[in-house]
C-alpha cells in the first residue's frame, strides 16, 4: 500500500492527498477512508450551523486519523455535511448544506478536493 501512495503522490499529488492525506499523515493512518486535501486558496467557505437535523444515514465519511472528521449524511432523501472536530475554537458536531443527494455529492467531492470548507 506505501508503494501506491508513493507512486500516486508523484503522478497525481492532488489525488493522493485526497486518498491518502498529507505525508505527515500516513505513518498513523488505517488508509481506509479518504482525507480531505488540504484547504485551496479559492475554495468555498461553507455556512456551518450546530443545530442538529436528527438522525440520519451516514453515506461517506472521510478518515478518522485526523482531528476534523466530514460525514455525508442522508436525512429521507436531503442531505448535509456533518463535520465532527475535537478543537476548542468551533462547536464538535456542525451541519451545513441541505442539498438533493446529488447536489451533495457534488459539494462532498469539493469537500474532499479542498475547494470547499
Amino acid at each position: 500500500m506505501e508503494a501506491v501512495a508513493r507512486e500516486l503522490r508523484k503522478t497525481h499529488p492532488w489525488l493522493a492527498a485526497i486518498a491518502f492525506g498529507s505525508d505527515d499523515d500516513w505513518q498513523d493512518c488505517p488508509g481506509v477512508s479518504p482525507h480531505a486535501a488540504t484547504p485551496q486558496a479559492r475554495r468555498v467557505e461553507l455556512s456551518w450551523c450546530d443545530d442538529s437535523p436528527g438522525d440520519g444515514r451516514s453515506l461517506e465519511h472521510t478518515c478518522m486519523c485526523v482531528m476534523t472528521v466530514y460525514e455525508l449524511m442522508s436525512y429521507g432523501g436531503v442531505c448535509r455535511i456533518r463535520r465532527t472536530t475535537e478543537r476548542r475554537d468551533v462547536p464538535s458536531v456542525s451541519y451545513a448544506g441541505w442539498w438533493r443527494r446529488l447536489d451533495a455529492y457534488m459539494w462532498w467531492s469539493r469537500l474532499l478536493a479542498g475547494l470547499a470548507r
